[in-house]
């Protein structure tokens, strides 16, 4: 018994070392693309009203696909302060979603 769970142990390990990092999916880059085209310009300097804008944007264009929807809010509340900072920084529209990688290079 203790040499299986050894080896399980050994595989877990050899198995996350090997095993490539996350890649982004094309719908994170979608959403951080949409991000940056409804908050940029920033709203008044104020997050949540951009958070709004977005979903409700996010929301029209995802429209007739619930599980999608349900990911315009998960983005907003986890993506979408590191898009404001960027764009707060003085980085281009357009390099945003490469520098915190939601779109490949």
């Amino acid at each position: 018994m203790k040499t299986l769970l050894c080896v399980v142990g050994l595989f877990a390990i050899a198995s996350a070392l090997v095993l490539p990092e996350k890649r982004t999916s094309s719908l994170d880059c979608f959403l951080c693309r949409l991000a940056v085209n409804v908050t940029d310009p920033p709203v008044d300097g104020e997050v949540h009203k951009a958070e709004d804008k977005f979903i409700a944007e996010c929301k029209k264009e995802l429209a007739g696909i619930p599980f999608l929807e349900q990911e315009c809010l998960n983005y907003a509340h986890s993506e979408l302060d590191p898009i404001i900072k960027e764009l707060e920084s003085g980085t281009a529209p357009e390099d945003v979603c490469r520098e915190i990688k939601q779109c490949p290079q």
